[in-house]
């Protein structure tokens, strides 16, 4: 385990980290690399090794230095807007080796990636088709296409990150994608390779991915029976990861990720087959180490109030999300209280009603599972700057792969 307590004291592929709290404060977000590489090796092995195209999905965590270890494992960038795209060419991926989704693309990110030749724009809707056509027929290019299919399949996630059901607001309904796949002429300057599905994120359960392979061989069939036959098909992303045990192995963490493949590869075989993982791949490979300022008491509620804030870490706000708390030294829970941040808004909370220890002032603690949409949803909200990031390896070499922001980088943009 990457995360482990050594003689009581919480560390990080063998570093303590209190190591890492004196050189770089707090509050800083820390990474494990064999846990990232553990991570890409699992989905190397169950699908790029069966033949599927593999994508990291870069929202979850544009991190260069994340991007470049993942993309050594063979795997590619799956991207949601022009910065990601420029930030995916700027450590080194082809575009060959980009997708680009995102139901809101504008006409300059399309330019942009049309100019870069990526593999496959996920198209979501007849306006984004017809600017894109227009956008390749000015630029005298082509572009291949997969058309976003919204199969109306609840992916039982929370709702905030539910993305294939009909009242969301991604994809097409099946009658619309067929009869563009059914008109293709309208659109000289694009190549239709296929179809792409994604119905959400942080899916614990095998069944909503069964369905979808289901569901996508069904449409496929019936696409066959009206003269068109595609090459791709997209299965997106979602896989969910434990956060209430984060120091799980990825096999053990999400444990359907081979019987997915399995049956995708088998029901689906006829296909040149994509996934989308993001946050399987790095959501438990980094902690948010934070220091203690204070507790207090407000009429028998107990409040741990520390440095980090909902600026580093918003998805307990956002989502209400869970995500296990940890002493630095170990110690156990005694009380119920709430882990709080000292940003100016009540949801500034990391932690609500939970089984915490006794902490005291300047003591470290950990907020484990932050890989993923942690320092990426991170923001400067009460001129807070944005925390760093380091890496440690499994010498137990740290790297800073993110310096803290200064006042000066924030007062430079007004």
């Amino acid at each position: 385990m990457p995360f482990h307590y050594i003689d009581k004291r919480l560390h990080v592929d063998g570093v303590d980290l209190s190591v890492i709290a004196e050189q770089f404060g707090t509050p800083v977000y820390v990474y494990s690399e064999a846990s990232i590489r553990r991570n890409a090796q699992v989905i190397r092995d169950t699908f790029i090794q069966r033949g599927f195209k593999v994508s990291y999905a870069v929202k979850a965590n544009p991190n260069p230095s994340i991007l470049k270890l993942l993309r050594s494992f063979g795997i590619g960038a799956d991207i949601v807007s022009g910065g990601e795209l420029q930030m995916a060419q700027h450590v080194g991926f082809k575009g060959s080796e980009i997708n680009f989704a995102g139901v809101g693309k504008t006409y300059t990110e399309l330019e942009l990636a049309l100019n870069l030749g990526i593999e496959h724009f996920n198209v979501e809707s007849i306006y984004e088709l017809n600017e894109l056509e227009a956008k390749a027929a000015e630029l005298g290019r082509s572009a291949k296409v997969l058309l976003r299919l919204n199969p109306d399949i609840d992916p039982q996630t929370h709702p905030h990150i539910s993305t294939g059901l009909k009242n969301n607001k991604f994809g097409m309904g099946p009658e619309l994608v067929t009869e563009i796949l059914t008109h293709t002429g309208k659109y000289p300057h694009l190549i239709f390779d296929g179809i792409h599905c994604h119905i959400g994120s942080q899916i614990v359960k095998p069944q909503p991915f069964y369905d979808l392979i289901d569901y996508l061989y069904e449409y496929a069939e019936d696409l066959k029976k009206q003269g068109v036959r595609i090459e791709h098909m997209d299965l997106g992303g979602g896989f969910g990861v434990n956060y209430a045990d984060p120091f799980e192995d990825i096999l053990d963490t999400t444990p359907y990720l081979e019987p997915f493949a399995e049956k995708a590869a088998e029901k689906l075989k006829q296909y040149q087959l994509h996934i989308q993982p993001g946050r399987v791949l790095i959501a438990n490979s980094a902690l948010l180490l934070s220091q203690v300022v204070g507790t207090k008491e407000n009429g028998g509620h107990y409040f741990v109030v520390i440095d980090g804030a909902t600026t580093d870490l918003i998805r307990p706000a956002l989502y209400d999300a869970y995500h296990a708390i940890y002493p630095h030294i170990e110690k156990p829970p005694v009380r119920i209280g709430d882990v709080v941040g000292p940003v100016c808004e009540s949801s500034d909370a990391l932690a609500k009603q939970r089984e915490i220890p006794e902490f005291e002032a300047r003591e470290l603690l950990a907020i484990a599972s932050v890989g993923a949409y942690g320092s990426a949803m991170g923001s400067t909200y009460n001129i807070r700057p944005l925390s760093p990031e380091v890496m440690v390896n499994a010498a137990g070499e740290i790297s800073q792969i993110r310096r803290r922001q200064t006042f000066e980088d924030l007062i430079s943009l007004y």
